[in-house]
């Protein structure tokens, strides 16, 4: 904008310097017309040429008669005898020409001066007009920045305050010295918050409650299950089914639970030194029972990993991973866990002979509830979907990931964490 102010002043300078100019120069010729003026004196005009020094030469002409000239000039019209002002070269020179004819004398009156005594001249106006202002854009900028600052200092300080707050924490901000133009601002987002509490706090409350009342009556159904397989023939298929679902069922309630409970929103703990590496092997062990019903091979490599992690998590994190391998592998199939510290990151690999998962998959199975092929998933083994999710739900509160893939060595699926060793801090 300044710049465009200064192009549009310059310019502006120039017409005006070459309007004044254009005044002088009519000026003289009014002047020259005004005098009594004989025959020209033949002899007078020594000088053989005009000189860059001049400020100004002229003519007059009266019916093909040169009355006056100046010093040097040839004795023939140094412009042609037409009104206007105009460019001429008159001897090597540039100048700037005006011609103009005076009826109520006869006169042809002609006045030229140095075009670049002109442009000089227009320079000068121009620097004098520019000068000031391009002196004055340092302070000007300086001022601006102050203003700037300031009017932007309590945008400042509530960034600040936002940037500052926990994830968990959506109480209301408290700003000093608070602007009455931020006021509305904190208002809004201070209302925002407590929806988002209040959000946060009915879906804690619904998961929660709906998992804990519904263990009551499966519970009761268990028992009864337990109780009509003493009367009835063990062998009914009937009450297999019943079993089958009421276990189930029991699973999913599990694991909502469990969802719930490692929601990053909802998770607090204090993080402690522990050993993933122990916390792999106590897994394996709860689980051999399963991975040896399938008649399954699992094998751990790797070496003690110390990290700063919460155990009930990281076992939950290991469980599912397991777990999944356990699942999806067929009988006699091979599982394969290996943990390994790169630098400041903790890679955990387990991989499994099942049927894995096509490349368009490894993102949706991340989703709560999401099986692949729905219910009727083609291992035929019950699930609920949220295993994986509960997996996401874990390593985000280490600021880790989870990589899927194809296993090179057994074929099936291949699941890589990476954990930073700082764990939640890191």
């Amino acid at each position: 904008m300044i710049f465009f102010a200064a192009t549009q002043s310059y310019r502006n300078t120039i017409n005006a310097s070459a309007m004044l100019f254009d005044r002088h120069l009519h000026s003289l010729a009014d002047t020259l017309n005004s005098l009594p003026i004989g025959t020209i004196d033949k002899t007078a005009n020594a000088r053989s040429m005009v000189s860059p020094e001049d400020n100004f030469i002229f003519q007059v002409w009266h019916q093909n008669n040169m009355l006056l000239s100046s010093p040097g000039l040839e004795k023939i019209p140094f412009t042609a005898l037409k009104e206007g002002v105009r460019e001429e070269n008159i001897q090597g020179l540039r100048w700037q020409v005006l011609a103009h004819f005076y009826p109520q004398t006869g006169y042809w009156v002609m006045v030229a001066e140095p075009l670049h005594h002109r442009v000089e001249l227009s320079e000068e106006m121009v620097l004098a007009t520019l000068v000031p202002l391009v002196l004055s854009l340092p302070i000007l900028a300086v001022l601006i920045s102050v203003a700037i600052k300031q009017g932007l200092a309590p945008l400042h300080q509530l960034a600040k305050e936002l940037q500052t707050k926990r994830a968990d924490d959506l109480s209301a901000l408290q700003l000093r010295d608070q602007k009455k133009e931020l006021k509305p601002v904190v208002e809004t987002i201070n209302n925002l918050l407590a929806r988002l509490d209040l959000a946060f706090a009915r879906e804690r409350r619904f998961a929660s409650d709906a998992a804990h009342e519904l263990r009551t009556p499966l519970s009761v159904l268990r028992l009864n299950a337990h109780n009509l397989e003493k009367e009835l023939d063990s062998g009914s298929e009937n009450l297999l089914l019943l079993k089958q679902g009421v276990e189930r069922m029991s699973h999913v309630v599990d694991q909502i639970l469990l969802l719930n409970r490692t929601n990053p929103e909802h998770f607090s703990v204090k993080f402690e030194k522990v050993d993933l590496y122990k916390i792999i092997q106590q897994v394996i062990t709860e689980l051999y029972p399963q991975i040896a019903q399938k008649q399954q091979h699992i094998s751990l490599q790797g070496q003690s990993c110390m990290m700063q992690g919460d155990d009930f998590s990281l076992r939950l994190l290991v469980q599912n991973l397991l777990t999944n391998a356990n699942k999806y592998s067929p009988v006699h199939g091979q599982i394969e866990v290996s943990l390994n510290q790169n630098g400041e990151r903790l890679e955990l690999m387990v991989e499994d002979s099942g049927p894995g998962l096509n490349e368009q998959e490894y993102e949706r199975v991340f989703d709560r509830f999401y099986r692949v092929g729905g219910d009727r998933h083609p291992s035929g083994v019950p699930g609920c979907g949220l295993g994986l999710a509960i997996v996401r739900h874990v390593l985000s509160l280490y600021h880790g990931h989870i990589y899927l893939g194809r296993s090179q060595r057994l074929g099936g699926l291949a699941a890589r964490v990476v954990i930073p060793c700082g764990g939640m801090n890191a």
